[in-house]
């Protein structure tokens, strides 16, 4: 039996990955009017997360016990959440730092397994960091500190976090700024928000 009941909201997640820290962000969106209920977002260090494996760390490496930890997390977060739409910001390639997209890269399939365990018909977008900090209104070379003034003057999130906006880490505002490039693009696409 068809269950009719309204749909009282739709959820987005915005991921910046890291295997370490990895920042969610959880948006709420009122379907008919594309307005935002809620947003909130948490960094999760996977060296702390219940689901750290000692077998699977001692097997296959510090690195890859917890990028796996990070995994379970995330599958139990969709499962929560029931999400419309996943997003993260993709790997970038640093000169200074190469092994970085390697881990990086690693970090997206873990998100992709847990999103494919969660609902194989998803997918992960994924969005350049430049693209997601100008969503938000920050140039896209902008450091984390214009990103931060950015996010801060956004009068529409309505923030509802256990730390305040103000304090929370850049992991999760990273990960507010991917969930809203997000908001933008499926409202423009789905005519509920203005071209911009």
């Amino acid at each position: 039996m068809l269950d009719n009941k309204p749909i009282k909201h739709v959820t987005l997640i915005g991921i910046d990955p890291g295997s370490n820290t990895l920042g969610v962000a959880i948006m709420h969106i009122e379907p008919l009017t594309w307005g935002i209920i809620s947003t909130h977002a948490k960094t999760f260090v996977g060296t702390r997360l219940s689901s750290t494996d000692e077998w699977t760390t001692e097997v296959y490496g510090d690195r890859l016990g917890r990028i796996f930890a990070h995994e379970q997390n995330l599958f139990r977060i969709f499962e929560e959440t029931r999400p419309l739409l996943v997003a993260s910001e993709s790997p970038f390639y640093s000169q200074r730092h190469p092994q970085a997209f390697g881990a990086l890269t690693e970090v997206i399939c873990a998100i992709r397994n847990a999103l494919r365990q969660h609902d194989s018909s998803k997918q992960v977008f994924l969005v350049d960091p430049p693209t997601v900090k100008r969503a938000v209104g920050a140039p896209g070379n902008g450091d984390k500190d214009r990103v931060r003034e950015a996010i801060l003057k956004l009068t529409n999130l309505n923030y509802v976090g256990d730390i305040p906006l103000i304090d929370i880490d850049e992991h999760s505002l990273d990960a507010i700024a991917v969930c809203y490039h997000q908001y933008i693009s499926k409202g423009t696409e789905l005519c509920l928000l203005p071209f911009s």
